[in-house]
């Protein structure tokens, strides 16, 4: 395991979900932003629920369930919309247009990343 990976892991869920995300690891990257989640209150709590569902839905799209792509990111679009477009060092706004192209195009959608 890459040590920096390694030490996010054990010291801060949230850089350590975007390090699995930024991998590919969706479905590892929720269950660290989940920590965050649940300690978390207001907008902070609706950014990490908004994390959470971008990141089902794409386990979804690695899945190839198209349903399950939507309705997913159905649901992070809805909290989105409450957030500023960056929040905690995250472009939420490039996030959410890679997220659509992804929907858009599930077969040739490309791996979003997020930088922070």
């Amino acid at each position: 395991m890459d040590p920096a990976l390694e030490h996010n892991l054990a010291t801060d869920p949230f850089l350590a979900g975007i390090q699995l995300f930024n991998a590919g690891e969706y479905w590892h990257a929720h269950e660290q932003w989940e920590i965050c989640w649940r300690v978390a209150q207001g907008i902070e709590a609706e950014f990490y629920k908004a994390l959470i569902q971008i990141a089902a839905a794409l386990v979804k799209w690695r899945q190839g369930n198209r349903r399950g792509l939507q309705l997913n990111w159905a649901k992070a679009q809805r909290r989105l919309a409450q957030l500023p477009a960056v929040y905690r060092g995250v472009d939420l706004a490039a996030l959410a247009t890679a997220i659509v192209a992804i929907v858009a195009d599930p077969e040739h959608g490309e791996r979003p990343r997020i930088g922070a």
